[in-house]
């Protein structure tokens, strides 16, 4: 990332200030509540409790850290419902502080507004983990002449399978994506979620994926969330869901030429330059699928017509829409966008991880409508 913000948020400070922010986090929502609770904690004893509070927290997210995979799927997803529920709950009991405090509001109030805080903050979280596995499909009309080639193409991003994600919602994608008829899908990156869910799980996920329709076939590249290409069983899934891996490679189609490339994020030394990749290619458009769309840049220097990525889940819940958009800046964020000669469609991703809710943004299915360019009337959605 090119801003000053989003070099620190690359830099090992910022884990430990989340790490850190968390648990005050955890520890004040404990003792808002316990004082709505009217438990009777006597103020000398806040200090300890605090202390002892943040403590076990620390421990607890430092093991789940390190032994992520080991700890059962349902304390994985109670925690993340857990971190998503204190995004919302405790700005909203600091404002009931505030309030208190300008108008001198006594106990029963006090905990009458953290009660209501409670509600709100569950509320959100409902309705975010409920719309995040809503499916969106957006449309852009691309100015890109394909003589014999492709006219419509799928985009999915950020599928995580894994914690949160599975072959049911996979069904539901597939469905939608074979309703749309496309000559091509690509899917750029972050297929898995960080790790090999178990076999019984990959095995169906790689199922329903493999029921993919599109004649031109299933394209895809590696996010920062997906296993080391060299890993047997990943490329065991890849095989079994038909989909096609563009590792740094270029694949020549009638009238479209595919580049994928890898490693930005985590892996940059990975990453072949793109240039000696365009070099020789035949006179045709050149699509360049990278799951970073800090990748752009470089694509546009090249003279690439397009690029599709993902990566940034258009920050996927507010206020994280905001957070996210800062480092990345306007035009490496979310939508279509002109670099010169190059144009760039970055998605929202069409699942989510980590923090399993959606506020502000939607799970999306992406579809270009590629045209000639005296016919076609931009990009919309």
């Amino acid at each position: 990332m090119e801003t000053k913000f989003g070099k620190w948020i690359e830099s090992r400070g910022f884990p430990v200030t989340v790490n850190a922010i968390v648990i005050l986090a955890l520890g004040y929502m404990a003792l808002r509540d316990a004082n709505a609770l009217d438990w009777g904690l006597h103020r000398s004893l806040y200090g300890p409790v605090f202390l002892a509070a943040g403590v076990v927290l620390l421990l607890f997210f430092t093991l789940l850290r390190k032994y992520h995979r080991g700890f059962p799927g349902a304390c994985r997803r109670a925690a993340a419902y857990r971190l998503c529920f204190l995004i919302y709950d405790v700005p909203a009991l600091l404002i009931c502080d505030l309030a208190s405090a300008l108008l001198g509001l006594g106990h029963p109030a006090r905990a009458g507004l953290i009660l209501a805080c409670t509600c709100l903050a569950g509320g959100l979280l409902l309705y975010g983990s409920l719309h995040a596995r809503r499916l969106k499909t957006v449309d852009y009309t691309v100015p890109l002449k394909t003589k014999n080639g492709p006219s419509k193409i799928v985009l999915l991003s950020d599928l995580h399978v894994g914690l949160f994600i599975g072959s049911r919602y996979l069904d539901r994608v597939v469905r939608r994506v074979n309703g749309l008829d496309p000559d091509l899908v690509l899917i750029a990156g972050d297929l898995l979620d960080g790790y090999l869910p178990e076999e019984a799980q990959l095995q169906a996920a790689g199922r329903a994926l493999r029921r993919l329709r599109a004649p031109l076939g299933v394209y895809a590249v590696t996010g920062n969330h997906d296993p080391d290409i060299s890993d047997k069983r990943f490329q065991d899934f890849l095989r079994a869901a038909g989909i096609h891996m563009l590792y740094n490679e270029t694949c020549r189609l009638d009238g479209l030429t595919l580049v994928g490339r890898t490693g930005i994020v985590d892996t940059p030394q990975l990453r072949t330059p793109l240039a000696p990749m365009l070099r020789g290619l035949p006179a045709q458009p050149v699509l360049v699928i990278d799951h970073d769309p800090q990748g752009i840049r470089e694509a546009a220097a090249c003279g690439a017509d397009l690029v599709v990525c993902g990566h940034t889940h258009r920050g996927q819940f507010f206020p994280m829409t905001v957070f996210t958009r800062w480092p990345n800046g306007r035009d490496y964020f979310y939508g279509a966008g002109l670099h010169g000669h190059t144009r760039s469609i970055i998605s929202a991703g069409t699942g989510f991880f980590g923090l399993p809710v959606r506020i502000g943004t939607d799970s999306e299915v992406v579809v270009l409508h590629l045209e000639e360019p005296q016919k076609a009337t931009g990009c919309h959605s």
